[in-house]
């Protein structure tokens, strides 16, 4: 397995790279312009104008405010993983500040001192994360510790690598950043924190994130630049609340059989909107009216009441 340190520079070329920073992976790490498994899913789910319209790529974007959830999220892979540097990029925030007497005062985002060290990180470029979530993210270590896929190496590789190759159709470039590549086979883990391991939970969660279409990417990544397949991808998923209970699953073939054909859509209508500079949004181009109807659930539960209420008007 060939893995080259990233040069700091912007590039083209098909590879495994190591060094590449998060936030320069999702803005300006390739030359030209790239898509990866969360935009693309983006494209799927929603519509290319929801795509374009938070792309590092569209100059009018809208930079969206990270969510807790959404910080909780990359801060836990960072530490989960063991991935170092924490604190090159995450900033613990105090639970006190100074008042003007220099007296100590519970943490007040109202503060003016608050307020001032809030932008100093922010100009730093580091993302602020309390004491209470780093406590919930350890709570979150102890219990993958004990889940037996883990203790057997299931999160163990290359942390956060990325992979860069080009599609032989449209020409574009793909990107993946597994959470770990496995060293000495292709059996994939991926952290998911979530808030719900049952069945169902993950279920909906596979459906509603498109996590299949993020393994199928994975796939093709593996052969494309290895010339293999990968063998699996398993979420290791663990709850964010008390009792951050794990559930392990894996991904079937079949789910990543058709993310390929997701996939394959979305790339498509990606490839379009960077060559016409047009991103349509969930009507497509239309140029004229469509129909609307109830739902079919709405229509059974119409025709049910109607009939009942029809028998009764009869029988009076």
């Amino acid at each position: 397995m060939n893995i080259t340190h990233w040069s700091g520079h912007p590039l083209t070329e098909p590879g495994i790279y190591r060094g590449v920073p998060l936030a320069r992976y999702h803005t300006d790490w390739t030359a030209e312009p790239s898509i990866s498994s969360s935009g693309l899913r983006t494209i799927w789910s929603a519509s290319p104008a929801h795509y374009w319209d938070q792309s590092f790529y569209n100059p009018d974007r809208e930079d969206r405010p990270d969510t807790e959830a959404m910080i909780l999220g990359r801060a836990a892979h960072h530490l989960l993983l063991g991935e170092a540097d924490f604190r090159r990029e995450y900033a613990i925030r105090p639970t006190t500040y100074p008042d003007d007497k220099g007296a100590e005062k519970p943490w007040s985002g109202n503060s003016n001192w608050c307020k001032a060290w809030l932008a100093a990180r922010a100009a730093e470029g580091l993302t602020v994360v309390t004491e209470a979530q780093v406590e919930k993210i350890k709570r979150m270590a102890a219990a993958l510790a004990t889940h037996p896929m883990v203790r057997a190496g299931a999160l163990n590789g290359h942390i956060e690598h990325s992979f860069l190759w080009r599609d032989h159709e449209t020409g574009v470039l793909l990107r993946a950043r597994p959470d770990a590549l496995p060293i000495d086979c292709l059996d994939f883990g991926d952290l998911k924190c979530t808030a719900d391991v049952s069945d169902e939970g993950i279920e909906r969660a596979i459906g509603g994130f498109g996590y299949h279409m993020q393994a199928a990417l994975t796939r093709q990544a593996c052969r494309a630049l290895l010339g293999r397949d990968l063998t699996s991808f398993t979420l290791i998923c663990v709850e964010t609340t008390r009792p951050h209970c794990v559930r392990a699953k894996t991904i079937r073939p079949s789910d990543m059989d058709l993310a390929d054909r997701q996939i394959r859509v979305a790339l498509r209508s990606f490839a379009k909107g960077i060559r016409t500079g047009r991103w349509p949004g969930p009507g497509g181009e239309q140029t004229d009216a469509e129909y609307a109807s109830i739902t079919p659930w709405d229509e059974r539960k119409i025709n049910d009441r109607l009939a009942l209420a029809e028998q009764e008007t009869e029988a009076a």
